[in-house]
């Protein structure tokens, strides 16, 4: 399931919403492997970018 905002261990639940270190400036998708800080199990992640646009009268 995708979640916005953070990861989620797929073993444990565990929140995970400190994953600057795995994404380089311009990713606007990709994956990357880490291990649970909780359970220290690996996870592989998929990521991707979303663009929200609003316009306003001027």
């Amino acid at each position: 399931m995708h979640k916005a905002e953070y990861i989620e261990c797929p073993h444990c639940k565990h929140i995970h919403d400190n994953y600057d270190d795995y994404l380089d400036v311009g990713d606007l998708g990709g994956n990357f492997e880490m291990h649970c800080e909780s359970c220290k199990e690996q996870l592989k992640v998929d990521f991707y970018s979303v663009f929200w646009f609003e316009t306003k009268k001027k």
